[in-house]
């Protein structure tokens, strides 16, 4: 089941934090504190069959050449997983740590881009697609995809800490289902946000 996401919109110092249940079904909640950012989790799909991150250094990881800050956040997500802890009321033992995939990149840069590119923020692509339809135009052959979007965040750790203490980003951060992930940071100028973020997760057929 896939849920329409809207986001209202935000008070000067609003933080929106939207997150979706996994699986097969789920319920959109928010919820709004100070900050000036903004996030959302999709909830995760099965299968029935602008310019990036201004860092310039790069490094290799399974066969990937990505930016410092992608390897950092590779490294924050599966210490994450490495650890029990609740999303919300839901409980989740210590995952696999996951293995960066070249061929999601392309999806999770490809909504980064369209959101800068078009000044929105939202799972549903300009396009009317979602975070499945873009991992399948990789020609990545999936059986279950999730996506976390935020808008906003500077830094690794700040975007990763706002994820965790949302319970629809945590699931899907903590789901065990996922073995593969990429994300991508979109710097932008004359939108509504400084930068957009989009992690995605994966498991291949």
């Amino acid at each position: 089941m896939t849920i329409k996401l809207t986001v209202p919109a935000l008070a000067f110092s609003a933080l929106l934090l939207v997150g979706c249940g996994g699986g097969g079904g789920g319920s959109d909640s928010s919820s709004t504190d100070s900050g000036r950012a903004s996030a959302v989790a999709d909830s995760s799909e099965t299968s029935a069959t602008a310019t990036e991150s201004t860092q310039s250094e790069t490094v290799m990881i399974e066969g990937c050449e990505v930016d410092i800050y992608q390897a950092a956040m590779l490294e924050q997500v599966n210490a994450a997983r490495a650890t029990a802890r609740s999303c919300g009321t839901e409980s989740f033992s210590a995952a696999q740590p996951l293995t960066y995939n070249c061929p999601i990149e392309a999806a999770a840069t490809a909504h980064s881009q369209d959101m800068a590119t078009n000044n929105f923020f939202s799972h549903i692509g300009s396009d009317g697609l979602r975070v499945g339809a873009r991992a399948t135009a990789t020609e990545y052959d999936w059986s279950v995809v999730g996506e976390n979007i935020a808008a906003g965040y500077d830094e690794v750790e700040t975007v990763m800490d706002a994820w965790l203490e949302s319970p629809g980003h945590c699931r899907n951060i903590m789901d065990p289902r996922f073995t593969e992930f990429a994300v991508t940071r979109v710097d932008a100028i004359n939108v509504d946000y400084e930068n957009y973020w989009t992690q995605v997760f994966a498991t291949p057929q």
